[in-house]
Order: C-alpha cells, then sequence, then structure tokens
C-alpha cells in the first residue's frame, strides 16, 4: 500500500494529520472511559485513505459549494469497535466542526479479520482501496517473538463467474425493492388524507434501496448503515454520475435531501417531524431518478462482468 501523500498541497496534508489526530485521541478518551480489561486491548490497526484523495481526483466546487469528501477505511483490532456506530457518528460530528477540516469526512470500520476474509475472497471493493490506497496510520507494535503483525493478506483474483452471479442477484432483488418502497410512498403521499411521515420513511428505503443496489452490484459491498449521507457520499466516490439525480445542491433542495436523510429514525419516532405534499413529490421524482441512472450503471457493470465471465455467464 501507498503511504505518501507528495501529490496533495501543505494543506490537505494537514488536514489529513489533523483527522487522524483527533480519531486516535477520542478512540484512545473512549477506551479509557471504558475502564475494563477487555476494552484496554481496542486499538485502531491501521487508517487508510480510499477515494478521490488517495486516487488524486477530488475536486472542489466554490459555486455550488460541492466537494469531494475525505474517505477512510479504519482496520480495528475487536468486533466491538465496528458496533459502536454513536461513537464513530460523534467522531465525524467533531471531524466536521474542527475548524482545522474544511470537509466532511466519511469513516467506514472493519476488523483486520474481516478485511483479510474479503481480500482472501477477491473481494472488488477491499482489494481495490488496499491496491489504491494511501496508508494514514499502523500500530507497529509487534507481536510476542517481535515480528511484525497486523498483516494485510494479499489481495486474490476474484472468481469471474461468482462475482457476476452474486452482483446480477444483488441488482436484481434491489431494484425491485427500491421501486416497490418507491410506490408505496408516492401512494401514500398523494391520499386524500396523505400520511406524510409513513410517505418519508417509505421514500428513505427507497433511496437506501437504491443506494445499496448499485454498490452491491458494483463492489459488492455496500456498509452496515441506514444513514443515505454516507451511502450517497460512498456511491458518488465510485461514480459521480449518481449525482446528477438530486439536481443542483441549492436551497431548498439540500434541506429536501436532508429531511429525506432524517426520515428513516425521527419519521417514525419525532412527533417535531414535519414535511410536506410538495417536498415528498420533489423527493419522489428525485429517488426515481436515482433508481434509473443506478439501474444504468450496474447494467454497465453486469455487462463487463459477463464478459470477463466467458460465454457461460
Amino acid at each position: 500500500m501507498q503511504v505518501s501523500l507528495t501529490h496533495l498541497p501543505p494543506s490537505g496534508q494537514a488536514e489529513l494529520a489533523r483527522v487522524q489526530e483527533i480519531i486516535l485521541e477520542e478512540l484512545t478518551q473512549r477506551i479509557q472511559a471504558a475502564g475494563n480489561a477487555r476494552a484496554k486491548r481496542y486499538r485502531l490497526l491501521k487508517l487508510v485513505l480510499f477515494g478521490s484523495f488517495a486516487k488524486g481526483t477530488w475536486f472542489e466546487d466554490s459555486r455550488s459549494g460541492r466537494a469531494s469528501d475525505i474517505d477512510l477505511l479504519a482496520i480495528v483490532s475487536h468486533e466491538a469497535l465496528t458496533e459502536m456506530s454513536a461513537f464513530w457518528e460523534e467522531v465525524e460530528d467533531r471531524l466536521f466542526h474542527d475548524p482545522a477540516i474544511q470537509r466532511d469526512v466519511s469513516i467506514i470500520v472493519h476488523t483486520l479479520q474481516d478485511v483479510n476474509r474479503q481480500l482472501k475472497d477477491g473481494q472488488y471493493f477491499f482489494s481495490e482501496i488496499i491496491s489504491q490506497g494511501i496508508l494514514l496510520y499502523e500500530d507497529a507494535e509487534p507481536d510476542r517473538n517481535g515480528n511484525p503483525k497486523n498483516i494485510l493478506a494479499r489481495p486474490a483474483a476474484p472468481d469471474r463467474q461468482r462475482t457476476h452471479d452474486m452482483a446480477s442477484a444483488f441488482h436484481s432483488n434491489w431494484k425491485q425493492t427500491s421501486m416497490a418502497f418507491l410506490e408505496i410512498g408516492r401512494e401514500y403521499s398523494v391520499r386524500p388524507t396523505p400520511v406524510n411521515k409513513i410517505a418519508a420513511f417509505q421514500l428513505h428505503q427507497a433511496a437506501e434501496s437504491a443506494y445499496r443496489m448499485f454498490l452491491l452490484t458494483v463492489t459488492l459491498y455496500a456498509p452496515g448503515t441506514h444513514h443515505l449521507g454516507k451511502l450517497r457520499n460512498l456511491a458518488r466516490t465510485i461514480d459521480e454520475r449518481l449525482e446528477e439525480a438530486w439536481g443542483p445542491p441549492q436551497k431548498p433542495y439540500k434541506r429536501y435531501f436532508e429531511l429525506l436523510r432524517r426520515a428513516y429514525v425521527e419519521a417514525r419516532y419525532s412527533p417535531a417531524y414535519e414535511t410536506t405534499r410538495e417536498i415528498l413529490t420533489w423527493q419522489a421524482d428525485r429517488i426515481e431518478k436515482l433508481i434509473t441512472l443506478a439501474d444504468a450503471l450496474c447494467a454497465e457493470r453486469l455487462e463487463r462482468l459477463k464478459a470477463e465471465a466467458g460465454p457461460s455467464a
């Protein structure tokens, strides 16, 4: 894996150093607060930069306000660390509000055991991160014999036929799911007495399913989160064309998307959550376009996989 950040300007390198500092600081504090022997063994083993900042394809558009996010893979020592979703959200929130960090930071968290299993299986998403990513941090503690530990497996070549079959099944299942949720969301939003909260939740599920269709078909990976912003960012990292679904990132559309993002929890449980038929219509129209775009990109991927797998695919 690469370790150099010389392709980034000094400001970008300083920004990443601050990101790393905050992550390690927050994790240390959480471990100390836990105060038990098991938690003391928890470690951040590796922090890997991937996506546009690793590839050198990041962008900033001052007119639209859009900019590439910083995408990170945190490889941790224990499964319990991957289950601390609230903790990692707090870390991302602190990163968002730190004045030295000028862009959003998205973190996916996996154990070393899980990453190595995926690499040995030829999983595309993790194999690309390891081949194109940049190692920002590594726990260099040796094993009891003084030898290096926490070693990443060598990525295996994928089984082309199996990859095609899995991707095809993901595409079929999640396309059907996303369209069903969209249909239900539209139906609830236009009833004579609209049930707006139910419609909002169903539309969230439609958008989430569309992103899962794209991610699982194209990479065979989707993070275990319902956070629509994170799914959108990861999908955008893989193919920027999906962003066309949401139109210009301006008022009031940014707020409309934020309402959709919040609907997974708040539309079900918060009496303060409010939306309108106008907003729901905009969301449904955007999601319909998202499904269409994602479906077309999935078809591109499946055609390539079919050609790689050969005549039997």
